[in-house]
């Protein structure tokens, strides 16, 4: 019988019938296969770009060394310690190249500048990305077995972030999401843990509502709460998106929780009505737009941010309790930053007037509150604990919850596959992070993360600090990473000491490393200036930089307070490398003051700064030195002068390398400078 299908019997005769045709044929399918990989290799996608590269510096006038740098071939980055391999620089073969900045095709720009040898961390540390791949869809994109594709160049300062725990000036964004994280309280309820064993600490002072009755009305409380930002436009305080019966059994429930304070009320003051435009004067005196803002006519802020917004504080505020605010903060606040006017009882009446006529008619116009019931205080304290709101304020009888919400520590690595992407949203990290900050409801019903109103440049920020908190960053070695420098707890003591804390001169100075920036450092105050003029100042503050908005208030201290800080000041806040009394502060030779004039009005044109002379100089950006000689020491001019930075980093005062005779001079010239009416250097 023959066979139904002689045909693939008869080509294997044909080909495999004889030994000798046989291994013939199998040793070219064998050649074949084996051509098979360089043949590949030759068309590869990455070989592609590197003939591109040479292509392009081929007519270049640098071609010859361009051509002697590049190196063919896969090139290969590894980082044991980091877990970091790339071959990025494969096909960005141009990277390190100095004269290829007019190239504005990739791959083959030039990196920009950064403190990173590219070969010092490689590339994916900061890019993210399949750093073994070698092809652009592998290296870039997201496949089945790769969640992290390069990341946006608008969030590309979260690789800082991995190993620099602090702000670096060179990452705005990444320190400005950081600070949002603190500032608006994020931190309170999710917690960030840092690689040092610490977790980020919120920056946030929301205030205790244990107190509340006793400084708003329940009114107020319901307006608050259903929309913060239609009392305060600057206010960091989400909407929640409440319901008004909610809002109207959460504030039930915090009037009714509300216990009072002993002298945080004060009766009204029987003072003669002030000027109309007293409260205003008063209020400018005083400098609180330092720290508090107010919407002007336009809708604009304007003011500190230190402070809450005062724009609708007449709305807010009783009377009664404004009135002892003003009159002493610490009552009701002891760690406030507002400092202890010790205004006259005028000056309370006047400063209360000015503050609750800032008000809105409109605000509480529609606010009508029935006598809360037993079961609407019981529900509002349902929602109180539901809500999470002791996580920032402190609550009479809520203890602050715990995990109230997710842990964000390692938010940057999280895997899409875990995520839950709105329709049309595209399925990456970055777009997740930075629609929940946008709209955290819309994922999900039943949330209870608030709307904030954040920016788009904000979002940006915030999402760019989150991506920082990843995997990576809870691993770098701690040689390679820069550490948070050590935060300061220092605190003065004794009777100054507790003059300084009621004054709250950390709010604006910094001693020791702890306070503000929004005045001069005090570390060193005691060896900068003479008693007197200290006194004087104390009583009277002036300016000394004509072009600065701020200046210290006046604090009606008395005249034994002012003794006692400046004992202090003067004993305790000294430079330890070198004597205050070391050189004169009067006495010198009439051709050491005239060497010093030449110096400072010729040589180094510190006038261009500086005003000694009211009416010719017009430097505006230093302070003014006209009565310098009565102000500061001999012997502070003379080593400001040979280094200003020793004194206070980051001054912009130039070093500019004086000799000792130089120093001296213009010490001399400006120790003369004793001010209007008294002996000044003749010109």
């Amino acid at each position: 019988m023959q066979s139904s299908n002689p045909a693939p019997n008869s080509l294997w005769k044909k080909l495999f019938g004889e030994p000798i045709r046989a291994f013939g044929i199998v040793s070219a399918l064998l050649l074949i296969l084996l051509a098979i990989a360089p043949a590949k290799n030759h068309f590869s996608e990455w070989r592609h770009y590197q003939n591109g590269y040479l292509r392009l510096i081929r007519t270049r006038g640098d071609a010859i060394t361009l051509q002697r740098h590049f190196q063919p071939g896969i090139q290969q980055i590894w980082h044991p310690e980091l877990g970091a391999t790339d071959r990025c620089t494969t096909c960005h073969v141009g990277l390190k190249e100095a004269s290829l900045t007019d190239v504005p095709a990739q791959p083959y720009r030039k990196h920009p500048v950064i403190p990173h040898a590219t070969d010092q961390f490689g590339c994916v540390m900061c890019h993210r990305g399949q750093g073994a791949a070698t092809t652009v869809e592998e290296a870039h994109s997201s496949t089945l077995a790769w969640e992290q594709p390069i990341l946006p160049a608008r969030y590309i300062e979260s690789g800082c972030g991995q190993c620099h725990r602090g702000g670096l000036e060179s990452t705005p964004q990444l320190n400005q999401g950081r600070a949002l994280l603190a500032r608006y309280g994020c931190v309170q309820c999710h917690s960030i843990k840092l690689a040092d064993g610490g977790v980020m600490q919120a920056t946030q002072d929301a205030p205790s509502l244990s107190h509340i009755a006793d400084k708003t009305t329940r009114e107020w409380i319901f307006a608050w709460l259903k929309d913060p930002q239609a009392y305060a436009v600057s206010a960091t305080m989400p909407n929640f998106k409440l319901k008004d019966e909610d809002i109207r059994d959460i504030s039930a429930f915090l009037i009714a929780n509300s216990t009072p304070i002993q002298g945080d009320t004060l009766g009204a003051i029987n003072q003669k009505a002030s000027d109309p435009t007293a409260g205003a004067s008063l209020y400018g005196e005083s400098f609180c737009s330092s720290c508090h803002a107010v919407q002007n006519a336009a809708g604009n802020l304007v003011g500190g941010d230190v402070g809450p917004e005062l724009t609708r504080i007449g709305n807010k505020a009783k009377p009664e309790w404004l009135r002892a605010w003003v009159h002493n903060p610490r009552i009701y606040d002891a760690k406030t930053e507002m400092p202890h006017y010790r205004f006259t009882d005028q000056q309370v009446a006047t400063m209360e007037g000015f503050l609750l006529a800032k008000s809105d008619s409109d605000l509480l116009a529609n606010v009508h509150l029935d006598p809360a019931t037993p079961e609407q205080i019981a529900h509002g304290k349902s929602l109180v604990m539901e809500y999470g709101c002791a996580s920032c304020h402190e609550i009479g009888g809520i203890k602050k919850p715990e995990n109230f919400a997710p842990e964000l520590t390692k938010i940057g690595s999280k895997s899409v596959s875990q995520l839950i992407f709105l329709p049309g949203m595209a399925h990456t990290l970055p777009d997740y992070i930075a629609g929940k900050i946008r709209q955290p409801r819309a994922f999900a019903s039943g949330l209870k993360m608030p709307q904030y109103t954040f920016t788009t440049a904000q979002i940006d920020a915030l999402t760019t600090a989150l991506l920082a908190q990843n995997d990576r960053a809870q691993t770098v070695p701690p040689s390679l990473t820069v550490p948070v420098p050590p935060t300061s707890h220092y605190r003065p003591a004794g009777k100054a000491g507790q003059i300084m804390a009621d004054l709250a001169c950390f709010s604006c100075h910094s001693i020791n490393g702890r306070g503000g920036d929004m005045a001069p450092d005090l570390t060193w105050e005691g060896s900068s200036v003479q008693r007197k003029w200290l006194e004087d100042f104390f009583r009277n503050p002036g300016t000394l930089r004509p072009a600065l908005i701020r200046r210290m208030p006046k604090f009606n201290l008395s005249n034994e307070d002012i003794a006692t800080l400046s004992d202090y000041i003067m004993t305790v806040y000294q430079d330890p490398d070198f004597d205050r009394d070391s050189m004169r502060e009067s006495g010198y030779s009439t051709t050491q003051v005239e060497q010093g004039r030449q110096l400072f009005y010729s040589k180094y044109a510190c006038q261009s700064c500086h005003i000694v002379d009211v009416k010719v100089d017009k430097g505006y950006i230093g302070p003014t030195l006209t009565s310098v000689g009565s102000r500061l020491t001999g012997a502070w001019i003379y080593h400001w002068l040979k280094n200003p930075q020793s004194l206070r980093p980051g001054t912009v005062e130039p070093n500019r390398n004086l000799s000792d005779d130089e120093a001296e001079q213009l010490t001399a010239f400006l120790m003369m400078q004793k001010g209007a009416g008294q002996k000044e250097a003749k010109k």
